[in-house]
């Protein structure tokens, strides 16, 4: 067996050492950043958690509701089977955090989609008004926190949702709570704020005279989206 010079010992030393000294880096490095992923991953449910309990604490401060009718749902369903809630709440919603950049003049009351063309007159009104002002109102960090549809009422020429509104803002930087309402009305005929829209047939455009559920021309159904028939009429604070 041919003996091992001693300069290769000490080559096969060295490498081993280096292969040693590598793994030993590569373990370092690789606890290093398992550590550091770790401490981001703390840091970021902290944060989570930090935000659900900012949320939690905001929606348990609240502004209440006053009086609900628990049946106020049912009873806009016998009226108008096809009734959306969840439509409803949303389209309600978003028109009143459109209403309040209509206000603030940052947006156009063209943009109050689903409204009546009363109420739009009406918002670019106040927001005409507003910024004539010494001191024009501008509303900041709107959030709503919840609504509910708290009560129906039908007569001869509308029926009527009126939709509560829980949220904050800040008014010219000060922070406030309020319960808004919102009128969410079909119009069954002609009525005080000039509406007929609802009372036009979406299949074939024929004039309807009566809210019934069919069309005497086409015979297509009337209440077929609550989109398209349903329109805020109003939007005020209740407290």
């Amino acid at each position: 067996m041919p003996e091992i010079s001693t300069a290769l010992i000490i080559k096969i030393i060295v490498i081993a050492v280096a292969i040693g000294g590598g793994i030993a880096v590569i373990y370092s490095v690789k606890k290093a950043v398992s550590n550091a992923i770790g401490r981001q991953l703390s840091r970021a449910n902290d944060l989570l958690r930090t935000i659900n309990d900012a949320t939690e604490e905001r929606q348990n401060n609240a502004m209440q509701f006053t009086y609900v009718d628990p049946n106020v749902v049912n009873n806009i369903k016998r009226d108008f089977p096809d009734y959306d809630e969840n439509i409803a709440r949303s389209i309600v919603e978003n028109t009143v955090m459109k209403y309040f950049l209509v206000i603030n003049g940052e947006a156009s009351e063209n943009q109050l989609e689903y409204c009546t063309e009363a109420f739009k007159q009406r918002a670019a009104t106040m927001a005409k008004d507003n910024s004539s002002t010494v001191t024009p109102k501008h509303y900041d960090d709107i959030h709503i926190h919840k609504s509910q549809v708290a009560s129906y009422h039908r007569d001869h020429d509308a029926a009527t949702a009126k939709f509560q509104v829980s949220l904050e803002y800040k008014l010219n930087g000060i922070k406030a709570q309020h319960i808004y309402e919102a009128d969410y009305s079909y119009y069954l005929s002609m009525g005080i704020e000039g509406e007929n829209a609802s009372l036009i047939c979406q299949f074939c455009g024929a004039p309807v005279d009566t809210a019934g559920s069919v069309c005497p021309y086409c015979g297509s159904e009337i209440h077929s989206s609550v989109e398209r028939t349903w329109k805020v009429s109003r939007i005020s604070m209740l407290r």
